[in-house]
């Protein structure tokens, strides 16, 4: 089980008084990641920049998969399907994450009319990738490490600052004509679709806990049982029951991990209604017990 995993990211982003935050990732032995870098594919409202320090990365957006060396930077636009893994242990990357709203001005002015408002209505968004041969990466790159390194030092007025250099990043994309329009970077057709997927995964989080059959799934999405199985498991590598049981099993490992309810209690709350199924599931997917897995966590937090 990967414990970075998520479907619907929930973590927070900032506050609503200063809704940016910005996160740095290495990863190697003794770290966090001491394996690779890996978040499962997900999606949130705010916007987010990935800039590459280094190693390698697969990055996938809307289905569509990129490889991302070090110096380049991606952007992930609102409510984008996206998966991030390293290709290589030991990588570094920072992240720029904010709410698309806070480049909009209450006052129409020409900022507000020509750029802000065709993005945050979704007509225009910012560009997948920006590599060092980009004639305008150097400024973008600029104003991100100034960025990122006001957000780490957390003085007083960083948001401030934080935010106008994000809209100073916003304006050089949209006045050197970096930011298509939607539609090239996703067609109608593979809109629906991720739109599909995002319902199924969707309702998975919000009744994994209650019995879930293919054909109230299916009557969801208002598609038959069989092509619900053929459409999902092409997106995902795997079966819609198989993806449900792994979610279940990442939400019994998060209640062993944050809680001292029974095993018992855990398998229940999780939709598992036999207790021995759960722990054969969680086998298969952790390679320890419940038990065993509660108890591996507990020791590490004891000797941190």
């Amino acid at each position: 089980m990967n414990e970075k995993q998520s479907l619907k990211e929930n973590v927070r982003h900032g506050t609503s008084g200063q809704p940016v935050s910005v996160i740095h990732f290495t990863t190697g032995a003794g770290t966090f990641y001491p394996d690779h870098f890996f978040v499962e594919r997900h999606w949130h409202y705010p916007v987010e920049i990935l800039k590459i320090t280094k190693g390698t990365f697969k990055v996938e957006v809307n289905l569509e998969t990129y490889t991302l060396h070090a110096g380049d930077i991606c952007f992930i636009n609102s409510e984008e399907l996206h998966r991030l893994e390293g290709l290589e242990s030991v990588t570094i990357h920072d992240a720029v994450i904010f709410h698309p709203h806070i480049l909009e001005f209450s006052y129409p002015d020409e900022f507000q009319e020509q750029y802000a408002a065709p993005f945050l209505s979704h007509a225009s968004s910012l560009p997948r990738l920006l590599t060092p041969e980009d004639s305008l990466y150097n400024t973008v790159a600029k104003l991100f490490d100034r960025a990122v390194s006001l957000a780490k030092a957390e003085e007083n007025g960083w948001y401030f600052r934080v935010k106008l250099l994000i809209l100073e990043m916003f304006y050089e994309l949209c006045i050197h004509k970096k930011m298509p329009a939607a539609e090239e970077l996703l067609s109608a057709a593979d809109k629906e679709r991720i739109s599909r997927y995002k319902k199924i995964v969707s309702y998975f989080e919000k009744n994994y806990m209650n019995k879930i059959t293919l054909e109230k799934l299916a009557s969801e999405i208002q598609v038959n049982p069989q092509y619900l199985c053929h459409f999902f498991k092409e997106i995902a590598g795997i079966s819609p029951i198989q993806y449900l049981i792994r979610y279940r099993v990442n939400r019994a490992g998060e209640a062993l991990r944050e809680t001292t309810r029974s095993i018992l209690e855990i398998s229940l709350d999780c939709g598992f209604d036999n207790v021995s199924y759960f722990i054969r599931q969680f086998r298969k997917f952790t390679g320890q017990t419940p038990r065993q897995y509660r108890q591996a966590m507990q020791d590490t937090v004891s000797r941190s």
